[in-house]
């Protein structure tokens, strides 16, 4: 059976007295030298649970001890004096017409819950005795638990034939060095869990089971905080070595009421006209949504919201606070926004989709997009008569390179984008870096790119120095042989599926099912 490298799904570096380059593919995390280039350590994710949602199985009846008696079938307490008192008059020989009434109001039940019969037909139906009744209602409950016992046997024999879900790897999600503790903080998605990892050996030292499957993470001096696919942000506590072994839980800082998908922190220099006389600098949290949103909140009092920057039309997937304290976010539209997130005021819409049309042509780039979106099975698929599905870009990630330029990667799209900084804070195109495939994940330090392309031929992972002039990737393991992960080609679509995600995010064709 032929098989294939599994691409890097995500990439950090983490300078020290040994730097390091931290590569995940799958489940496994590896840890590089980036001098030697020779892997120092790894970890595996522990085995992920099943997956697959339950089966949705009725209450099943037959299972159930039986009750005192059927509230649907029981008379009213006054029906029953009534018939009772009949049923004596008769008994002691009595012949009288006269009805015997109680003291108890009509009952409202039967008015509510039975259907009224006509006057004639009240008259000319068979008096029910208390016998006939109950033998009725027994009759009617045996036939309903021998409907319920063969519904049971039923849906047991059918869930039966049902081959069991295979476990799928236990994917990492986001790998995030925290210098200042010498910690590594790895999300798994299938487990939904946070931990922190010692950032010499990858082990364990700290973990915290997520709400719900994280989206997004970022850094403030002493948390963490991470965004789940429900639309919330917690922070957890960074421990130092002698709180590790403490217990202690996330804290609900805000949330979405739609899919949140990144967040960054930012801060406001200190401004007398803005702070007062202290000039204490203020801390912010930015969140983007599937809902074109960009929310700024405040840190920590997250339950005031400063403001909103507002004008995507398509999802916001990415973003990225420059060194002068702009905002550039990025997502479904075919342009960049470069903001004063500060005042929520749009500076710039810096065209993409110009440019990636110079790295492919037409056909490439509408097969691309044809590709992307078969992909994932759920996504809504074109109906008769519906028009050409048009070309569309998506972006999954916005870096800064040196204070000096920003650079963006696209899905699917075998090159980064890179704009300079201009004197009066714009963003110019400045050129792309050619990759051997699809860059599929991406890290900065200093002047040095690091990515990971999915590529059968080319170079797993590859670095370039952004410098003046053309920029030419290099191999970083510089020829060295490196085992990573093979996939077989049955399971490629599975693998494809978790790796190109964004453009699920958008709405209408292309998008997950309402039931999804």
């Amino acid at each position: 059976m032929t098989s294939r490298r599994h691409p890097v799904q995500a990439i950090a570096f983490a300078p020290s007295d040994s730097p390091k380059l931290f590569i995940a593919i799958a489940e496994t995390v590896y840890a590089i030298s980036a001098t030697t280039h020779e892997t120092v350590a790894t970890w595996k994710a522990p085995p992920a649970p099943i997956q697959g949602k339950p089966q949705s199985q009725a209450p099943d009846v037959a299972d159930k001890p039986e009750e005192s008696g059927d509230a649907a079938e029981a008379l009213p307490t006054n029906e029953e004096e009534e018939i009772a008192a009949t049923t004596t008059k008769t008994e002691g020989n009595v012949e009288s017409t006269d009805v015997v009434m109680t003291d108890s109001p009509p009952s409202v039940s039967s008015a509510a819950g039975k259907r009224k019969r006509s006057p004639s037909a009240a008259s000319n139906a068979p008096v029910e005795t208390s016998e006939s009744v109950e033998t009725s209602a027994e009759a009617k409950k045996s036939d309903k638990k021998t409907r319920n016992q063969k519904k049971s046997e039923k849906r047991k024999a059918k869930n039966a034939a049902k081959p069991p879900t295979p476990p799928q790897p236990n994917y990492i999600g986001q790998v995030v060095p925290i210098i200042n503790r010498n910690l590594l903080a790895i999300t798994t998605l299938e487990d939904k869990t946070l931990r922190l990892h010692n950032l010499d050996t990858l082990e364990v030292v700290k973990e915290w089971v997520l709400h719900k499957r994280p989206s997004a993470i970022t850094l403030t001096p002493n948390t963490v905080l991470v965004g789940d696919k429900f639309g919330d942000v917690f922070s957890y506590k960074i421990p130092f070595p002698s709180e590790l072994e403490e217990s202690s839980e996330g804290k609900l800082l805000l949330g979405h009421v739609s899919l949140l998908t990144t967040l960054t922190t930012a801060i406001s220099p200190p401004s007398h006209q803005q702070n007062g006389s202290s000039g204490d600098i203020k801390k912010y949290i930015i969140t983007a949504d599937r809902d074109e949103h960009i929310r700024i909140t405040n840190y920590p009092l997250t339950h005031v919201i400063h403001g909103f920057c507002l004008g995507h039309t398509a999802f916001v997937n990415c973003l990225l606070v420059t060194k002068n304290n702009l905002l550039v976010s990025g997502g479904g539209d075919d342009w960049l926004g470069l903001w004063d997130w500060k005042a929520g005021k749009l500076l710039q819409r810096a065209d993409m989709k110009t440019h990636v049309d110079a790295i492919l042509d037409h056909e490439e780039a509408k097969a691309l997009t044809e590709k992307l979106r078969g992909y994932n099975k759920k996504r809504k698929r074109k109906e008769e008569g519906e028009p050409e599905v048009d070309i569309t870009i998506a972006v999954t990630q916005i870096s800064e390179v040196d204070g000096r330029e920003v650079i963006v990667v696209l899905e699917g799209i075998p090159a980064i984008l890179r704009y300079k900084h201009t004197t009066d804070n714009q963003l110019e195109y400045a050129g792309y870096i050619k990759a051997a495939g699809s860059v599929t994940s991406l890290t900065v330090q200093g002047s040095r790119v690091y990515f990971g392309a999915d590529s059968e031929e080319g170079t797993l992972v590859s670095y370039a120095d952004l410098t003046e002039g053309e920029t030419i990737a290099s191999d970083f393991f510089g020829g060295k042989p490196f085992e990573g992960q093979l996939v077989e080609e049955t399971a490629v679509d599975s693998v494809n599926e978790r790796l190109y995600t964004v453009e699920a995010f958008r709405k209408g064709f292309g998008g997950f099912m309402e039931d999804d």
